[in-house]
């Protein structure tokens, strides 16, 4: 195994799965993952890191979302200055269905483009949720959940996040417009733009 190329990945999954800073309100560790002009985009929101992270610290001072990232181990590709990773994670929501608390629990992957800066670590250049189903449990045995959950509408919204996006709403969020579902066209030509980006003879992780 080539040691410098193992050092690296070790290096981007750690900045990977210190994301979990945002659960914890961290902002500056946070902004340190990502590059100056590094984007983010997932199903509330889609833009520039800072606007991400002054959303999430309004998000939080409302305490309008109570969430967690479960993130997984990311597969990473390198090459030169540049690298590409896929992550699989999960993200636990604190919601509501009518008068009644409920938590959801969404699956989807992080889709990164990494850099390596000025000083030899490496940045996230950008990151894409790509969404790929969800549940929604209550919090503890009830009856009225069925029966308010049966008039919810979740047709509403993508079968791969309808939950997580009815929550979102209720709670007064819009959803991003570009948001990414798992199979789906935008997720195809995310990655093939990746692949060139990254370079013709290089894997996609």
């Amino acid at each position: 195994m080539n040691t410098d190329s193992w050092i690296e990945k070790q290096e981007i999954a750690s900045k990977i799965s210190a994301f979990a800073w945002r659960d914890q309100c961290r902002w500056t560790e946070l902004r340190a993952l990502f590059a100056e002009q590094a984007t983010i985009s997932v199903s509330w929101y889609s833009g520039s890191i800072e606007g991400f992270i002054a959303a999430s610290t309004n998000m939080a001072s409302a305490e309008k979302a109570q969430t967690k990232h479960w993130i997984g181990v990311p597969r990473i590709s390198v090459c030169g200055e540049s690298a590409l990773a896929e992550t699989d994670i999960a993200i636990l929501n604190r919601s509501s269905v009518g008068p009644l608390e409920v938590d959801v629990t969404s699956y989807a992957r992080f889709f990164d483009r990494l850099v390596r800066d000025t000083l030899g670590g490496w940045k996230i250049l950008s990151r894409v949720a790509i969404y790929e189903k969800d549940r929604i449990d209550p919090l503890g045995p009830s009856v009225l959940f069925w029966l308010i959950n049966g008039f919810a509408p979740y047709h509403k919204y993508p079968r791969e996040l309808k939950h997580l996006a009815y929550g979102l709403v209720r709670k007064g969020f819009k959803l991003a417009p570009d948001f990414v579902t798992s199979g789906s066209i935008q997720e195809r030509k995310l990655k093939s733009d990746a692949l060139v980006w990254l370079g013709k003879g290089a894997m996609l992780p």
